[in-house]
């Protein structure tokens, strides 16, 4: 029987055989080897769990670790990602996330579950995050000449500008491919962070954090104006609760290929974004 232990930092060459499973031709190896950085300097010691047999690594799920300030209260993240067993192996599946189970003080996210991943999470206590997902077309729109706001890009003062968590998630996200747009509005300002990424090979503007729910809404459509104009997307894609409740015309929901989940004592689904995650550090 195969053995479950942490995995660290060294182990990636001796892992990254189990990600040419997913058959992802965007991802390099050394996108891959971002799964085994401490981004967020978590200093938890560990990246996630490793199944080994023989001294040979059959399977991996990873762990990406993070601390944040929310509503007042320190609250710790441990997002779960590219969980993969060799297929002889797959009975031992479960023994990877037991131990995860154990992090009861943590706020537990999948937010790329497969089919599988899913049932199995839900089984584990999970409940839904989110299942749908809104577009927003990057056209002009008759609403953008309704509305007045100014938007801003990847502005090196935003440093200057920005405090409180959205400060801190600045910070944290600079290494990664995103783009980082404020806008100015007599509503109040929203602080949004996102990447270019690919579905079915056109390109989109998908979108991490919104910073307000309503000041995004409003000025939606003039900011996927803008944002697509600049890096070449067609559409922005923002997950549904993001919005919270907000409508925004002449968009269209979409589902999720699964529901992504999440494990929590202390957050709603509100409180949770797709920042520290796969997402910026594989870039999808």
């Amino acid at each position: 029987m195969a053995i479950v232990r942490k995995a660290v930092a060294i182990d990636f060459e001796k892992t990254y055989h189990l990600f040419v499973k997913f058959n992802d031709s965007r991802l390099s190896k050394d996108d891959w080897r971002q799964l085994f950085v401490d981004h967020w300097q978590s200093n938890e010691g560990y990246i996630g769990y490793v199944l080994e047999d023989r001294e040979r690594i059959v399977g991996f799920l990873g762990l990406m670790f993070s601390h944040r300030i929310l509503n007042g209260q320190q609250e710790k993240f441990c997002n779960l990602t590219s969980w993969v067993v060799e297929e002889g192996f797959r009975n031992q599946s479960l023994l990877l996330i037991l131990p995860v189970l154990k992090l009861t003080d943590y706020t537990l996210t999948i937010h790329t579950a497969s089919k599988e991943t899913y049932a199995v999470a839900r089984k584990l206590g999970f409940i839904d995050l989110e299942s749908n997902f809104r577009v927003i077309l990057s056209l002009p729109s008759i609403n953008i000449l309704f509305t007045s706001c100014q938007i801003e890009i990847n502005k090196k003062h935003l440093k200057e500008i920005l405090e409180g968590e959205s400060l801190q998630a600045y910070k944290a996200h600079l290494e990664f491919r995103c783009f980082h747009v404020y806008v100015r509005s007599s509503l109040g300002n929203c602080y949004l962070i996102g990447a270019r990424v690919f579905r079915k090979n056109l390109p989109f503007a998908q979108i991490y954090h919104v910073s307000d729910p309503k000041v995004f809404a409003k000025f939606a459509h003039r900011i996927a104006s803008v944002v697509g104009l600049r890096i070449k997307a067609f559409a922005i894609l923002v997950d549904e609760r993001f919005l919270e409740g907000n409508s925004i015309l002449q968009s269209f929901t979409c589902s999720l290929p699964n529901s992504r989940v999440y494990k929590s004592s202390s957050l709603g689904k509100n409180d949770i974004d797709l920042l520290y995650s796969e997402y910026p550090a594989l870039n999808i």
